[in-house]
């Protein structure tokens, strides 16, 4: 995993030998996966002043590669005021063998999505020089959306990596993972974007920058998200962070948990550790203690129904690790940014700050997960957590599945 310059050319072989990380077809479809997901989140800043955060997500689903069960997101935040916006456009017409109709579009050689929505089409492509050739990891954004309070959402942006991609778990796993229970998961991330483009949201209108931001990319064999083959897509749960911190660490963090035995810890759970001037690092002794928990809005409805109306998920945390001498604090910068996805998905910005191998570092971050407690034995953990004036209701719904 080089630290050159080499990353910034294609060809270019990111875990060599595997072809599966061959650029530029690795940002593409992945024809023999039945489950591709592109994923780009950031913060950005206004001319006036205003600060804002987005993600979008282009994800395919091909069930047995005949049933096609795509989706597109994409979510608006004001920093400055605490609120967001989220807009989720479902693609199922069942079984479909040819792409007439589709609205994912897809190229198989190099990254280049559409996606048909409602709010218009959302465009993720590579950008192109004079002469037709690809511009590695230069990104052309065009993203439509209509928010869950009906004002419309667009985030055009050119945006292209400072820093080389790199595979999840670093040389420990060369970004070959189990995810979801499938054990061959591919995945990598790049992180330092430069991002330049235009917001509009509503009445607002901005002209906006940015460089605190990701790009993730994962692709499975089957299906992601059914339970590694169970088809209850809440039998697995799990928590996913990338970390921006000032002094130019990135830090991807994943945890999964086996939802079916008392929510235990799965693999792959681990930090992936990103600097600017040496090879990335795998660490597995990081220490999450949640502190407090946010219920879901019940204006959110899930696709697939949900297992009870109260349901609660992580918020305020605290890192720890050993090996990096960390600890960091997270602060939410939105309350509970749950999104229109199957299951229950909250994704949203966070401010970290603490300490990285005895130095002070603070952070911008997007914090995702999917582990929603409703079980007695489970909010028996957020009761713990509750504040004084929470603590009732909380009780009250424990006392109700006992």
């Amino acid at each position: 995993m080089p630290v050159g310059d080499d990353w910034r050319r294609y060809p270019f072989e990111l875990v060599p030998g595997d072809p599966h990380f061959a650029f530029p077809a690795a940002e593409a479809n992945h024809l023999t996966c039945e489950s591709d997901t592109w994923y780009l989140a950031g913060e950005l800043t206004a001319d006036s002043g205003r600060r804002f955060a987005f993600f979008t997500i282009f994800n395919k689903n091909r069930p047995g590669q005949a049933i096609v069960a795509d989706f597109y997101t994409l979510a608006l935040f004001d920093l400055d005021n605490g609120t967001y916006g989220t807009y989720t456009d479902y693609d199922m017409p069942g079984t479909s063998k040819d792409a007439a109709g589709r609205k994912l579009a897809m190229a198989d050689d190099h990254l280049e999505l559409s996606f048909d929505c409602s709010a218009g089409t959302s465009v993720w492509r590579t950008s192109r020089d004079q002469q037709g050739e690809l511009l590695p990891y230069t990104y052309v954004f065009s993203l439509f959306g209509t928010d869950h309070h009906g004002d419309a959402m667009q985030l055009d942006l050119d945006v292209t990596p400072s820093r080389a991609p790199v595979p999840l778990g670093a040389a420990a796993y060369n970004g070959v993972i189990e995810c979801f229970g499938q054990a061959t998961t591919y995945s990598y991330f790049q992180t330092r974007m430069s991002m330049t483009g235009t917001l509009s949201w509503g009445s607002v209108r901005e002209t906006v920058t940015g460089t605190a931001g990701h790009v993730d990319r994962q692709w499975f064999p089957l299906v992601a998200n059914d339970g590694g083959g169970t088809g209850d897509i809440r039998s697995r749960g799990h928590e996913w962070r990338t970390i921006n911190l000032a002094n130019g660490v990135d830090i991807s963090i994943w945890r999964q948990f086996d939802r079916t035995n008392h929510n235990a810890p799965q693999p792959f759970t681990g930090a992936t550790v990103s600097y600017a001037d040496s090879d990335p690092e795998y660490v597995d002794d990081i220490e999450v203690a949640i502190t407090s928990y946010v219920r879901w809005p019940e204006s959110i409805r899930t696709l697939v129904p949900p297992p009870a109306k109260a349901r609660y998920l992580s918020d305020r945390h605290r890192l720890t690790s050993q090996k990096l001498d960390l600890d960091l604090t997270a602060e939410p910068l939105v309350a509970a940014p749950a999104h229109l996805l199957p299951l229950e998905y909250m994704a949203g910005p966070f401010r970290y700050q603490g300490t990285l191998r005895g130095e002070p570092v603070s952070g911008f971050a997007f914090y995702e997960r999917s582990m929603a407690l409703y079980r007695d034995w489970e909010l028996a953990d957020v009761l713990e957590a509750a504040e004084p004036a929470e603590r009732d209701e909380v009780a009250r719904l424990i006392d109700e599945q006992r």
